[in-house]
């Protein structure tokens, strides 16, 4: 086994970041596994709806590396969950700090003991817990062994550092050096944008990208193309990170955008808060990933994102074109290794505006309520990040019935929406069966939610699209891989089955031994659900009634029973 004595000390560069709120002691943490460390996952990286909040540490394809307390502290929090971080310890620590251990395969034995009487009394799998006994951890006492559980694509340690006050999560790179890292953060694309009617991109009121090459020490725009740009323009940049001996991609650290030698636009990310973490749907393009599978970095701020990791930027980042600009982009990640782009943008001809009177841009700043004859939307204040073209639209389709477009797929929600359409007559009598789906570019329909009311379907959604009502009368489907019936097993044995379902998902899972509640563990990714007889209520030589109910999110119900024995 490999000794890793890896201390971790916040620096100082971290400490001065703190402008919103009081400062957090320093730390002397050590490293969590006795394994050599590989990043897989960098702080705030960009993920779907969200900014990574800690780092992802591999562990090698392996599962059982012993996790350790990286200082002294109390167990402030014990989450069970078949998705998101799965098995999750939160640990408080004197000096101000929480740190967080995500996708454990297993506790500690004194941790595992409080959180299955916890399941048990709540008659749940899943389980948030927030311990009202002292359960107290010493500096590198063992508190879990490393899995995959949760929403893990792969095994591996997610762990945060959090200010105990706030909540809010720290980038553990300032906590001392994690791994060498030598590797300046590579640059991929430009994309500049037009961001009013007369603007223009090489007389083009459309965005536009360019491709970026490294030589001479710098980043260079592929070709050095002549871009001529009118109006108000914004500009977005396509990067990643690696690190030295690493193909895994990370995220950078911060950006600085200058326009004629002035700063106009930078953030950095030492921290941020959950509540905000959805503003990076703001922070990208989202259209353009949504389109494309490729996120842009906006270094231009919409005036509906309240992301903090933003300096004083001027104009929100947007310069005018009344003359040529030198435009130079410095992003560093959080080694300090360092890249330069810069290019030139000479001025054009703004153009002449042609009025769409069909076309009403909804503020960002007010509710809306949108409606027909067969549907209605309500948009909250601050469900927008911009001044947006939205507008709703039934249309009857011979396959599929009634399709409900409610704006573009391609436009972010902050807030959720509320969507509203006519319960169809036909299926009056499947009320608690029906729902809305959305459908997909291909077609493909996917469970969305909702319920009825007052002879309407209603659902609350963070997400524009096509929607078609949908019913779901089938359920769900039980495969045992292993014959219980009549067997005799082991106190030590585990019961293992596949769950299915067509389309609205599994809802519930529950499952009893001769009538009494028992636990069973789910792993929603692999749809896996077991039952370690360790921690089941039986005795050796005891017989046992074996049921097993499960239902899906329109209440459809399969019923597995079965009989077994205990061997002495």
């Amino acid at each position: 086994m490999i000794k890793i004595n890896t201390v971790f000390i916040v620096a100082s560069i971290l400490l001065g970041s703190f402008t919103n709120a009081q400062q957090p002691p320093a730390a002397n943490f050590i490293f969590p596994m006795e394994i050599t460390p590989s990043v897989s996952g960098s702080f705030a990286e960009l993920r779907s709806n969200h900014f990574h909040s800690g780092i992802d540490l591999s562990t090698q394809g392996k599962i059982g590396v012993p996790v350790k307390s990286m200082d002294s502290g109390k167990v402030s929090r014990i989450k069970v969950s078949p998705v998101g971080y799965g098995n999750a310890v939160y640990i408080n620590h004197p000096n101000g700090y929480t740190t967080v251990y995500g996708h454990l395969n297993s506790y500690a034995p004194k941790i595992d003991s409080v959180i299955t009487a916890q399941q048990y009394k709540k008659q749940s799998f899943a389980i948030d817990y927030f311990p009202v006994e002292d359960i107290p951890v010493a500096r590198g006492e063992i508190i879990g062994f490393s899995g995959n559980t949760g929403s893990s694509s792969g095994p591996h340690l997610h762990y945060e550092i959090r200010d105990t006050k706030t909540e809010e999560p720290l980038n553990p790179f300032f906590f001392q050096e994690i791994i060498r890292d030598d590797v300046r953060p590579k640059l991929l694309k430009i994309r500049l944008y037009p961001l009013g009617e007369r603007s223009a991109i090489n007389g083009v009121n459309k965005a536009k990208n360019y491709d970026i090459v490294f030589y001479d020490g710098a980043y260079h725009l592929k070709g050095k193309p002549k871009i001529y740009a009118s109006g108000h323009i914004g500009v977005g940049i396509e990067m990643l990170d690696y690190m030295t001996g690493s193909w895994k991609k990370c995220g950078v650290y911060k950006l600085n955008m200058k326009v004629n030698g002035e700063d106009y636009y930078s953030w950095k990310l030492d921290r941020f808060s959950f509540y905000e973490s959805r503003y990076i749907n703001s922070h990208i393009d989202y259209a353009y990933k949504q389109n494309n599978g490729k996120r842009f970095e906006r270094c231009f701020r919409q005036p509906g994102n309240r992301l903090s990791i933003y300096g004083s930027n001027k104009n929100d980042g947007v310069f005018f074109m009344d003359s040529s600009k030198t435009i130079h982009i410095e992003v560093a990640d959080a080694a300090k290794n360092i890249s330069n782009l810069k290019f030139e943008l000479s001025q054009g001809k703004e153009l002449s505006i042609e009025h769409n009177l069909n076309t009403t841009k909804l503020s960002y700043l007010h509710e809306h309520l949108l409606q027909n004859e067969h549907m209605q939307c309500f948009i909250p204040k601050g469900a927008l990040y911009d001044d947006t073209d939205i507008s709703i639209e039934a249309q009857n389709d011979t396959d599929k019935g009634m399709i409900y477009q409610v704006g573009r797929k391609d436009i972010p929600l902050h807030k959720s929406i509320h969507i509203s359409v006519a319960l169809p007559q036909h299926l009056e009598k499947w009320k608690d069966k029906v729902a809305l789906a959305s459908i997909n570019k291909s077609g493909k329909k996917q469970y969305a939610g909702g319920y009825v009311k007052n002879d309407s379907i209603k659902l609350k959604t963070r997400d524009f699209g096509k929607y078609i009502v949908a019913i779901d009368t089938i359920a769900p489907s039980i495969r045992a891989h292993q014959n219980i019936r009549g067997r005799v097993f082991r106190t030590n044995s585990k019961f293992v089955f596949t769950l299915h379902d067509d389309f609205s998902g599994i809802a519930s899972y529950n499952g009893y031994l001769n009538d009494k509640w028992t636990l069973f563990e789910y792993d929603a990714k692999n749809r896996k659900l077991s039952c370690p007889l360790a921690k089941a209520p039986i005795e050796k030589g005891g017989k046992y009634r074996f049921k097993l109910v499960v239902k899906d999110n329109c209440g459809n119900e399969k019923i597995l029973e079965s009989h077994f024995t205990v061997g002495g």
